[in-house]
């Protein structure tokens, strides 16, 4: 079952990678981003990508009726802001970066981060690797929209966003929270659905005993269960 999410699988950056952290610190600039604050926005110059020390961000687009739809929730360790810096040439920002949390950061210009994975192969590596588990991610969630019901996307994001803690602890048949808090207006953002619509798939699975719902946030109670079903 677990070669199946592969690609949910992103662990810190710089895990292992002891030097490389700090060759990158040497060349990047640290900020801090209060919450609600946009990192960068949707038609930015895309000139520098960023690691995320400690907090949540929320990688989202918005479209000309204003409509918000998030793509990613980036979480301490990974990195944002990344795909536009790949590319040759001077590129612009798909999306909004909005810290979901109080942040810290680092930020680095292109120029150096180029000449950082040039100086370390491993980072390099490690970089195409996010990348493309972000690729198959992104092709996951069209295939979703086209094929699934909203039940099961809410499932499928709610494995996207344990998935790596679930991994890590070996705890399947444990309770676990969701590690970030989202509304449900945002979990309709990151499903393509509405309010109304996730509200009502969060009481069938409350009903059915796999997750409680409560002001704290959502705790699966039934991970493999979940998992099984994605």
């Amino acid at each position: 079952m677990m070669e199946h999410h592969w690609h949910l699988c992103e662990r810190d950056l710089f895990s292992g990678l002891a030097v490389e952290k700090q060759d990158f610190i040497a060349h990047a600039v640290k900020r801090y981003a209060p919450v609600n604050t946009f990192i960068f926005f949707q038609g930015d110059p895309a000139d520098s990508t960023y690691y995320l020390e400690s907090g949540e961000v929320r990688i989202c687009r918005i479209n000309s009726w204003g409509k918000e739809s998030i793509m990613f929730a980036r979480k301490a360790g990974e990195m944002f802001g990344l795909a536009e810096i790949a590319g040759e040439g001077a590129n612009e920002r798909e999306c909004n970066a909005q810290a979901h949390t109080p942040c810290c950061l680092y930020e680095i210009k292109k120029e150096d981060f180029d000449l950082l994975m040039a100086r370390h192969p491993a980072l390099a590596k490690r970089v195409m690797g996010v990348l493309g588990r972000r690729l198959r991610y992104l092709c996951e969630q069209m295939e979703n929209l086209m094929l699934c019901d909203v039940t099961t996307r809410l499932l499928k994001l709610l494995t996207y966003l344990n998935y790596q803690r679930l991994v890590d602890t070996g705890g399947y048949d444990e309770p676990i929270s969701i590690p970030i808090s989202l509304t449900q207006e945002q979990i309709a953002a990151m499903i393509g659905s509405c309010q109304q619509t996730v509200s009502e798939a969060l009481k069938r699975l409350e009903t059915q005993k796999m997750i409680q719902v409560s002001r704290k946030g959502i705790t699966v109670l039934k991970p493999y269960d979940i998992l099984a079903r994605v």
